[in-house]
């Protein structure tokens, strides 16, 4: 049956075992529940912000392997100019348990390369090369996915239910360009408008749009993938073409494997 049970502290009553335990396990049960179905990814914050020679990881949560982990606390991680890969990453540990507490938890850290493991998650990545300056500021859409000295964003996985999607700072900063652009055709509202409100959009979302859009059959696209796509729509937008005009060109439907 459903429940609503909830101890009551008044005075002189014996503080019960119990009593404690139901303060301890309503938010976890609450939460368990609230996001049992999504997929491993960010869940909220994290975000990245560049100050001086490092980069601060905003408060946030994220979810691995169906358990929360919440960063309570801005870290900053120095960086150095390499002219290589970085990866900012969480490593996610081994559960330690003593008499009083389970602990689960994940280490941040800037490595080279990028490779991810089992048990890792990206937060971004940047190619900076020696002498220059990093940056987290983006020119427009297209220049979020520069290679050398930007924040890279686009490969961090954000969680919606059943699957991970591209962070809402991209569909967001997606959606401000394109209704500065006036889009002619009311489909592009109507994603747009998803875009706009600053949440997750899904990735099956994204990728209908876009095959749609572009007049393309996408297989397993990636998150470079989406937001290549979504730079060439904007770039139609912005020219005026309509669906009909993107999907005739090329003479039809093309597939396109990633």
């Amino acid at each position: 049956m459903f429940i609503d049970k909830y101890p009551q502290f008044t005075a002189g009553r014996v503080l019960k075992g119990e009593m404690l335990s139901l303060l301890r396990d309503y938010p976890r049960d609450y939460l368990n529940i609230l996001y049992g179905e999504y997929a491993d990814g960010v869940i909220a914050g994290c975000g990245l912000t560049v100050t001086g020679d490092t980069v601060a990881i905003a408060p946030g949560i994220v979810r691995c392997r169906e358990r929360l982990y919440t960063l309570r606390q801005s870290m900053a991680l120095p960086y150095t100019a390499t002219g290589q890969d970085a990866i900012i990453k969480i490593s996610f540990n081994r559960r330690k348990e003593n008499d009083d507490y389970i602990l689960r938890s994940g280490e941040v850290a800037i490595h080279s390369g990028l490779k991810i493991n089992d048990g890792e998650m990206e937060l971004g990545r940047f190619k900076l090369k020696k002498g220059a300056r990093l940056r987290d500021i983006y020119q427009d859409f297209a220049d979020m996915a520069t290679e050398y000295d930007t924040v890279n964003i686009i490969n961090v996985p954000y969680a919606v239910p059943y699957e991970n999607t591209l962070s809402p700072l991209i569909t967001r900063r997606f959606a401000q360009e394109a209704l500065r652009s006036r889009p002619v055709h009311p489909f592009d509202y109507v994603f747009i408008s998803h875009c706009a409100q600053g949440e997750p959009v899904s990735r099956s979302l994204i990728t209908a749009y876009t095959a749609a859009r572009l007049g393309i059959v996408t297989q397993d696209s990636t998150n470079q993938d989406m937001h290549r796509h979504l730079v060439r729509i904007l770039q139609d937008i912005r020219q005026g073409k309509d669906m009909v005009t993107a999907t005739g060109r090329g003479g039809g439907r093309r597939i396109l494997v990633d």
